[in-house]
């Protein structure tokens, strides 16, 4: 990797696009074999998964289609807004739009979908450190650590975790603010809040509380130009705020609705202990020392990189208050992470409703170690600055072997993804049709309502059922109501519904009611099978009073 001197007028492209391909190929290893297979291997053994791959499924359906009804996704029907009890991940919808049109499936679109997070980011912080420092082997090592930490490589089932490029351009913008204050930074910050809040929800709330922390730990950079700084931060700030106020009122239409604020007291039953920062999946660590620690979130972030971070007290001047920035921000990301463990957090709790919107509060500690990362980036080019050309290379290899060592997991283990029933290919071509699927599952069942939502990729027919980080209490409602189907009262529920079918899936209703009471449904009048598989039933609903 090439030399680039700070501040370069020109650096050639295909050095960018080099970075980018050794970034796809850590994505590919790392999270090795999945690229070998990506319709048959999954994470669905857990229902994030296929609730994220559900959504990125729907929003590219839907964009299309009727965009301005997205957040109006097909599951708990008729509920409205149902996009908003879990993150939009509206920016990776759009990135499987031509996928999907292309006629991938959910899993393999999700699965792609993964990778890019993964090496995206990577790449975002390599190319923002490479400018930074001038420096690609600085900026390799800080992409590396960024993408690829203890933190990320357990969160596979969350694609709007995985899918952090934003932030970079966040912190370049505000970088460019402190020193320059150009509109194009402006601007900047402007486009990095509105993607990073278009993802994610809690991404949104730890990169506001960065930019928060950032703009102080900068305020002696702003001497020269405080007005001008703070003017153009201040309005590119309200101008992200009012770009993302449609999106945001459909999370705060819903929370007023349904009272679906986070409480404190499960802020504190997921908040981080030191322990969680000793907490690895990475083999290395893992089977050395870590397995002890590691029971809730992993925030380890790893011996080379805390080394390197350190050593950017050596940085040369004008990195000074690019370091301040991001031990600030490294800083929150720790104390938020301990939850109301600390007493600021309470307060803050009260006063900034996007903490309402958040409930695993650990994940403040991936604000951690994505700041750790860029401070390694700044230290290793200090670093290398000072030693001879001959060694400058062989000690950026170390380091980038060294951080991919710490954090590697590959081979990591998957799960064959589970076939969608037939039955669901005959339901697509159905018009106009509304889905009772039984057995429905209680809140405290409610992840085996998201097989449901896979197969649901292949029609999205309104459906009763659903799965997401919340369970209103309409549809604890709903499914006591149907309880007794198929009596005279559920019929009247499904009436009220707009229920046209309802879909049996025999082989995990038999064990609870058992063949002789699904049996019996043949003999319900307003019902009428009109499929059969052996595994699936689908009886079609008469309208009311026939």
């Amino acid at each position: 990797m090439a030399e680039l001197s700070p501040g370069a007028p020109h650096r050639p492209p295909w050095r960018a696009w080099r970075a980018l391909a050794v970034c796809v190929l850590l994505a590919v290893l790392h999270t090795w074999p999945l690229a070998r297979d990506l319709s048959g291997q999954s994470r669905h053994d857990n229902a994030d998964t296929t609730l994220n791959a559900w959504i990125v499924s729907w929003v590219a359906h839907a964009l299309p289609r009727d965009p301005w009804h997205v957040f109006d996704a097909p599951m708990f029907h008729p509920e409205r807004r149902t996009l908003a009890y879990s993150e939009p991940l509206l920016v990776p919808g759009v990135m499987a739009w031509p996928l999907r049109a292309a006629g991938l499936d959910a899993t393999a679109t999700y699965n792609l979908l993964a990778l890019a997070g993964y090496a995206l980011s990577a790449w975002a912080m390599w190319r923002l450190v490479t400018h930074w420092t001038g420096d690609e082997w600085a900026g390799a090592v800080a992409g590396a650590a960024f993408a690829f930490n203890a933190h990320l490589l357990t969160r596979f089932g969350h694609l709007q975790a995985l899918h952090a490029e934003f932030l970079p351009l966040v912190l370049v913008a505000l970088d460019g603010l402190a020193t320059r204050a150009r509109l194009g930074h402006a601007a900047g910050l402007t486009a990095g809040l509105v993607l990073t809040g278009l993802t994610s929800i809690y991404q949104l709330t730890f990169t506001a509380g960065a930019v928060v922390v950032a703009m102080i730990a900068r305020l002696p950079d702003w001497r020269r130009r405080s007005t001008r700084t703070l003017t153009r931060a201040c309005a590119a700030i309200a101008a992200a705020i009012v770009l993302l106020l449609p999106m945001l009122w459909q999370y705060l239409a819903v929370s007023r609705e349904w009272g679906l604020a986070r409480s404190l007291a499960d802020a504190a039953a997921s908040s981080a202990t030191w322990r969680d920062y000793l907490a690895t999946a990475g083999r290395l660590h893992y089977a050395l020392w870590s397995a002890p620690f590691t029971r809730g979130s992993a925030l380890f972030p790893g011996i080379a990189v805390v080394a390197l971070a350190l050593a950017a007290v050596i940085a040369p001047r004008d990195q000074h208050g690019r370091r301040r920035m991001l031990w600030a921000i490294a800083g929150l990301g720790v104390v938020m992470s301990m939850g109301p463990r600390l007493p600021l957090y309470a307060w803050l709790y009260d006063v900034v409703p996007l903490l309402q919107a958040t409930r695993v509060t650990s994940r403040w500690g991936g604000l951690t170690l994505s700041a750790l990362a860029a401070l390694a980036g700044l230290g290793l080019a200090a670093w290398r600055g000072r030693l001879h050309p001959r060694a400058r290379t062989l000690v950026g290899a170390v380091a980038l072997a060294l951080v991919t060592l710490e954090a590697w997991r590959a081979p990591i283990t998957y799960t064959p993804t589970p076939a969608v029933p037939a039955v669901y290919a005959w339901i697509a071509r159905l018009d106009h049709a509304v889905l009772l699927e039984l057995p429905l599952f209680p809140a405290n069942q409610f992840n085996l309502n998201a097989p449901y939502l896979l197969a649901q990729t292949t029609h999205f027919q309104p459906i009763v059922a659903g799965y997401s980080g919340v369970v209103t209490p309409a549809y604890t409602e709903r499914l006591a109501a149907l309880a007794p189907f198929p009596d005279d009262r559920s019929r009247a529920v499904l009436a009220d519904l707009g229920i046209t079918h309802v879909v049996i899936d025999v082989v995990r209703l038999t064990p609870a009611v058992g063949a002789e009471a699904l049996a019996s449904l043949d003999r319900v009048p307003w019902l009428t099978r009109e499929y059969d598989d052996g595994l699936s039933r689908v009886y079609r609903v008469a309208a009311a009073g026939r």
